[in-house]
């Protein structure tokens, strides 16, 4: 019945496999668990490695790093079951009926959505603070906030797809690194007229970063924006409307200069013990507008 596919990546994924796994066993259905380590440090692959003994897990080892797209495809690949849940390997299951939920709304010819949360509690270190603060208030949104724009919507850390759509419409590959692959997806999926369906079925996000790595995957991020903006594979998103805005009203040159003058001071924000998040709003608008003016 469900095929639950994880790619790991430098994550011990043991406490969230044996949650789901008793989860399917509690509902009596036929599953299988999927993971596949994509090039993991020696450390993480031996606490993994138990997995393999674990009734309906199948646990894997790439050879080489495929990369966050290509890993959720062999994946897909290799899954039996009709439906399939991909989950990050990052994630946290606290709803002791996730599973139990997303069983309630198949079959679904489309692809399902379940959302992400954060811990209610601020992390202790201060240098988190920033990550934490984006995920709460700008990537955890009830399903009835999502369905507004349910593809601009989606992310990749917790869905259910259909094994024939999945076949029809893969990730792509050609993007490296980390960002905007979700988006790329979702865009793909709008095309070829596959639904996506919202529901509030949240996993957590474990992998908290402090600034300074949060905000070089930013970077990264960015720079992935551009490449997929060209090859338009890609929606037009809040940060593209908001460098179109500058630019129709031909604010883009006095944006860029003001940001200069101020740009120490709000990497120090950010970077600080009460970052805000209009900062890094208006921190990524300068890093996407200075890249593309070199692309353009």
């Amino acid at each position: 019945m469900l095929s639950i596919l994880i790619p790991i990546y430098n994550q011990d994924v043991r406490p969230l496999v044996y949650t789901l796994a008793k989860q399917c066993s509690k509902l009596n259905i036929n599953y299988q668990i999927l993971c596949f380590d994509d090039g993991s440090d020696p450390k993480y692959r031996e606490k993994n490695k138990e997995l393999a003994f674990m009734f309906g897990v199948n646990y894997t080892e790439m050879t080489e790093n495929l990369g966050r797209s290509r890993i959720r495809n062999w994946l897909g690949r290799a899954a039996y079951y009709p439906h399939m849940l991909f989950l990050d390997g990052d994630t946290r299951v606290r709803h002791k009926d996730f599973i139990k939920n997303y069983i309630a709304v198949l079959p679904f010819e489309g692809v399902i959505y379940g959302g992400r949360n954060y811990t209610r509690k601020k992390p202790a270190n201060f240098r988190k603070l920033l990550h934490w603060k984006y995920g709460k208030y700008i990537e955890s949104r009830p399903a009835k906030r999502r369905r507004k724009d349910p593809y601009l919507n989606f992310m990749s850390n917790n869905f259910i797809v259909t094994q024939k759509i999945f076949e029809a419409c893969p990730f792509e590959e050609n993007t490296k690194g980390y960002g905007f692959e979700d988006l790329q997806y979702a865009w793909k999926l709008k095309n070829l007229n596959f639904p996506i369906r919202h529901i509030d079925n949240p996993t957590e996000h474990g992998g908290i970063e402090n600034a300074d790595v949060f905000l070089k995957k930013t970077i990264q991020a960015l720079e992935n924006l551009l490449t997929l903006e060209q090859m338009k594979q890609i929606p037009v998103t809040r940060l593209l409307r908001a460098y179109e805005l500058l630019k129709k009203w031909y604010l883009l040159p006095f944006f860029i200069w003001v940001t200069q003058k101020l740009y120490p001071y709000m990497y120090e924000n950010l970077k600080g013990k009460n970052p805000y998040l209009w900062v890094l709003q208006w921190w990524k608008l300068y890093e996407y507008s200075i890249r593309k003016a070199l692309v353009v």
